[in-house]
């Protein structure tokens, strides 16, 4: 029995979104952690991440099947995973360097830690921030971890976060990536925060043939 087994049905509103990924010839390559019009975004293990088109998927249900082998996957899509994760929401931590303490940092850009990747004390990955609280950061990794972690934790801010703790007490933090978030909001809303106006499809009476519109034509 799977840990968490009170989650597993709960549906999101996106179409990919925090499912699990197969390939032709792999059961599980990892899980969406961010659909943009076009692609999806796959989080696998030992920091790997696929940015896959929309395209190359062939079947959606309670995962994804994406119509090639794990090899060309990996050959065509494979991308590095410090790459900042799609959205239309901008980073306003412009410097390539530096850091500074959470306190000055939140004076400064209030409520906009989201999308920012996550490192441990010792500068181990992580994740990248999917949503924040007023007291915690809701963070998705490799594997299908998730963590809610308590914002006392973080002692710097620049373009990562670091917090004061590493592996393995991290995982003291982890909840199934299903679960709702600390707000009491379904994890579904979570597709909101990355696109939170402009982004309005797919959704599952739609097809490939379908075009996506990003933004939303506005009359």
């Amino acid at each position: 029995m799977k840990r968490y087994e009170s989650y597993e049905n709960i549906l999101t509103s996106g179409k990919y979104f925090n499912k699990g990924v197969k390939a032709l010839d792999s059961p599980d390559i990892g899980h969406v952690v961010r659909e943009t019009p076009d692609k999806i975004i796959v989080f696998g293990g030992k920091a790997e991440r696929y940015d896959i088109p929309v395209s190359e998927i062939q079947q959606t249900g309670a995962n994804v099947l994406v119509g090639l082998s794990f090899k060309d996957i990996v050959e065509k899509y494979k991308v590095n995973r410090e790459n900042p994760l799609p959205s239309s929401r901008t980073d306003p931590w412009t410097s390539a360097s530096g850091r500074i303490d959470l306190g000055t940092y939140e004076k400064e850009y209030p409520r906009s830690l989201f999308n920012k990747g996550v490192r441990a004390n010792n500068e181990d990955h992580v994740g990248y921030i999917m949503k924040e609280t007023n007291d915690k950061i809701i963070v998705f990794g490799d594997r299908g971890y998730r963590y809610d972690i308590p914002k006392s934790h973080i002692i710097a801010v620049g373009r990562n976060v670091i917090l004061d703790i590493d592996y393995p007490e991290i995982f003291k933090y982890e909840v199934d990536r299903n679960a709702p978030l600390p707000t009491g909001e379904s994890v579904s809303q979570l597709i909101n925060e990355a696109y939170p106006d402009d982004y309005h499809g797919p959704t599952d009476n739609e097809s490939k043939s379908e075009k996506y519109v990003y933004p939303k034509d506005k009359k």
